[in-house]
């Protein structure tokens, strides 16, 4: 197998450098023909033009055109020149050069009727008689035309060859090559096809957790070796997918457990706090502790609430009951309760809804929640004085709800990783306390509605959460809107 494929490499080399020196010669030709054929209409116009100011000059006798015909006559013989650099055909060449002569006499003729013209010894009407005679011109262009199409045929014949010395390599390496690769196919296919085949069963009925059972005796080294890389790839994989496995179920139980006991004693706290202010009279020295107090509890009571509904979605025992809800509703529902967390910093709020319902389908107690997170996110990350709009509007193919604040902002290497769960930017670890997980909690429950929480956000300018929920049609919720 080595020799063959010694022997195909180079006479596949041979062919190429062969193949590759006639189409660099045909390459060069073609494009300096295709350069001429690009020039000649100019270079005729050019003519025209001198014909043209020649003609000008006898009826008016201005100068000013005997100059402009003499700096045009220079730049066509540059021209002339040029072209000819061009052609690599000793005939064609020659024949270019003809034309040339005959233009120079032409010239010749010209400047000695300019002269007689000069003296006065032209009179007008043969001045006149000598501009309408344009035969000698037409009989130049027709000629520089008709080198122009022989000089079409000529980049004709070099395209039929290149393509003909292209189709002579082409068919020289494939003749090569499938001598070549039928070889190295039968080879291939015994040594290495075969336990690769088996390799790749095995790997593409493999899952994560489960023993790596294939082993192989036979086949070559390098495939051995990959079957033992796959191996303990495998093997490492089960045992970190066990440590992820047990460490989530400890994040669960234990988050699950602190949210209970966060809830039991919020609860213990509540009551206390109820009982204070029923048989204690309020003052005005005493109602700001009994705000403050609301508030923490009002806080603590959805970060407890969070957390736990966190590990029921993760854990997939979080169950959503569809059916007709006021995105209003739920806006003035959460303003309600929460409005005294913005009062402590003296914050404006500001509900942006219509007078009519805006009904759409979706979980009310969870998309409550939602609204409570985005809220509670805008009153803790924005400075006092600041401003807070909660709002909802008809939307293309629903309900759009939002919440926009004049807080701190996003930064955009941070925008997307503050929905991942128990994420904290550190502007906003500096700016107030919290677990991370109130945007991921709302995001997964917005997934499971069907919708998705968008960020729009400025650093020190503020943030604006948005999402979408279908309408509700009748007595089914189209969550697929």
């Amino acid at each position: 197998m080595a020799s063959t494929l010694s022997v195909f490499a180079l006479l596949s080399t041979v062919s190429y450098l062969t193949h590759s020196r006639a189409e660099d010669r045909l390459g060069s030709g073609f494009a300096d023909q295709l350069m001429v054929l690009t020039e000649l209409p100019s270079h005729r116009n050019e003519l025209r033009r001198i014909d043209a100011f020649a003609d000008n000059y006898l009826t008016t006798r201005d100068r000013v055109w005997l100059q402009r015909r003499a700096d045009l006559a220079r730049g066509f013989a540059a021209s002339h020149a040029r072209i000819g650099a061009l052609m690599h055909d000793p005939e064609e060449r020659a024949e270019w050069d003809e034309i040339g002569r005959e233009f120079l006499l032409y010239d010749s003729s010209q400047l000695a009727l300019f002269r007689r013209a000069a003296s006065g010894n032209l009179t007008r009407v043969e001045a006149i008689r000598q501009a309408i005679d344009n035969e000698t011109v037409d009989r130049h262009i027709e000629r520089m035309s008709h080198f122009g199409r022989l000089s079409f045929v000529r980049l004709d014949a070099r395209r039929r060859a290149a393509r003909e010395a292209a189709l002579f390599t082409f068919a020289a390496v494939l003749g090569f090559g499938l001598v070549g690769s039928l070889a190295v196919a039968a080879a291939v296919s015994r040594i290495v096809l075969k336990p690769v085949a088996r390799l790749r069963a095995q790997a593409g009925s493999w899952h994560l957790g489960e023993p790596w059972t294939l082993d192989m005796k036979d086949g070559p080294p390098e495939v051995r070796d990959l079957l033992s890389a796959m191996r303990s790839m495998a093997d490492q994989l089960n045992a970190q997918f066990e440590r992820e496995r047990q460490a989530g179920r400890l994040k669960s139980q234990l988050v699950s457990g602190v949210s209970h006991e966060f809830n039991n004693a919020l609860a213990v706290i509540h009551t206390a706090h109820a009982l204070l202010k029923e048989n204690e009279p309020t003052t005005a020295a005493s109602n700001p502790w009994h705000e403050m107090l609301a508030a923490n509890i009002r806080a603590l009571s959805t970060m407890a609430t969070n957390l736990l509904n966190l590990g029921r979605l993760e854990a997939g025992k979080f169950d959503l009951d569809i059916q007709r809800v006021d995105a209003a509703t739920i806006l003035r529902g959460a303003v309600s309760r929460l409005e005294i967390l913005a009062q402590r910093k003296k914050l404006a709020i500001k509900l942006d809804v219509p007078s009519a319902e805006l009904p759409c389908a979706g979980d009310p107690d969870a998309l409550s929640l939602v609204v409570a997170n985005l809220f509670t996110n805008a009153v803790k990350y924005t400075h006092e004085g600041g401003s807070i709009v909660l709002g909802a509007a008809a939307a293309a193919g629903g309900v759009e709800i939002f919440v926009a604040d004049t807080g701190i902002g996003v930064a955009p290497e941070d925008q997307e990783k503050i929905f991942g769960g128990y994420y904290r930017s550190e502007a906003g670890k500096r700016e107030a306390k919290g677990f991370g997980v109130g945007l991921a909690l709302s995001r997964m429950i917005l997934e499971a509605h069907g919708s998705d929480l968008e960020l729009v956000s400025e650093q020190g300018k503020g943030s604006r959460f948005s999402f979408k929920l279908p309408p509700f049609k009748g007595g089914a919720a189209d969550l697929r809107a």
